[in-house]
């Protein structure tokens, strides 16, 4: 009697786990093992050492950065999310850290930077990200207005409600004029 081929067929897992190999060794070593070792050491560090703190927040980035990589090769939208947002902050941090920015609401600024760079990547390869512009663009307002308050001793929010109506209408005004051209 043979095997059918829309009879369901069975898949066994031995084994899930998280590791990874080291070239040239025997032993296989868990891949997230060392990055929790080098994690905690680094913010045990950070405890008693400020370059430590920059160490960290360039961990970070670099985590970030790698994560970025794999969501644009993979076309994960996860990755990609999670490694803007991971190094948006540790950017933050890291130059806040070394003193080059100054104040509060750089973090923020940073994000809604990072989602409106996600928006543009994924706009390009035909998907439609019309709510991530939207919250890129408040995160970006949010932290801009942050910054300009800390640094220029200026209520900058008292400008963000009247600015997002001016937003609000000029999106209205350009929805309709895409509708009136097809």
């Amino acid at each position: 009697m043979g095997e059918r081929d829309d009879e369901p067929r069975v898949i066994r897992v031995d084994d899930w786990s998280a590791e990874g190999g080291w070239i040239g060794r025997g032993r296989r070593v868990p891949m997230i093992g060392v990055f929790l070792i080098v994690l905690g050491a680094l913010l045990a560090a950070g405890q008693f050492f400020s370059a430590a703190q920059l160490g960290a927040s360039a961990f970070f980035l670099a985590v970030g950065l790698v994560l970025v990589l794999m969501g644009i090769r993979d076309h994960s939208d996860l990755s990609l999310y999670t490694g803007t947002f991971v190094g948006a902050l540790a950017l933050s941090d890291l130059l806040s850290g070394a003193g080059v920015i100054h104040g509060s609401g750089w973090g923020t600024l940073f994000l809604g930077v990072a989602v409106l760079a996600i928006a543009l990547f994924r706009a390009a390869r035909g998907a439609r990200p019309a709510w991530s512009f939207v919250i890129g663009g408040l995160l970006v307002l949010w932290g801009g207005s942050a910054i300009v308050t800390a640094n220029l001793s200026f209520d900058a929010d008292r400008l963000v409600g009247p600015l997002l109506i001016v937003l609000l209408g000029a999106f209205l005004v350009g929805r309709s004029f895409r509708r009136s051209r097809y």
